[in-house]
């Protein structure tokens, strides 16, 4: 358990809004399930090794965004797999979505790519880029 709590597991970390984040690990042919906690409608995961199915197959490198909902998900691994799984509560505020990163308005979105600009003109200038 990385972040939020899951049947005995609970993390020491304090989250700033309701969530869970767990590293899963799985050998080949386990099976496993997850209830997320019933206002947990956001939902993904991660494959850092192997593949599973989750109903559809996701290898290494691949990262999902499941549809909204609070239904079980079943994890069957392919191969020996690790993957992080997440789940939390919608929050109320739009997203700004930049090219690297995710904003909750077009200004913040702005001063952070200013931002990026002056640090690599920065690090040109020092000759480290």
């Amino acid at each position: 358990m990385l972040i939020g709590s899951y049947g005995n597991a609970a993390s020491s970390i304090q989250a700033p809004s309701p969530m869970n984040y767990l590293a899963v690990l799985l050998r080949a042919g386990d099976r496993w399930s997850y209830q997320p906690p019933a206002e947990h409608t956001v939902l993904w995961t991660a494959v850092g090794k192997g593949s599973i199915l989750v109903p559809n197959e996701l290898q290494q490198g691949e990262l999902v965004a499941f549809t909204t909902s609070s239904a079980v998900l079943e994890f069957e691994a392919q191969s020996d797999a690790e993957f992080v799984l997440g789940s939390a509560v919608p929050h109320n505020y739009d997203l700004i979505l930049g090219s690297h990163s995710v904003h909750s308005t077009t200004e913040a979105l702005h001063r952070a790519e200013a931002r990026i600009s002056e640090i690599q003109m920065r690090l040109v200038q020092e000759g480290k880029v």
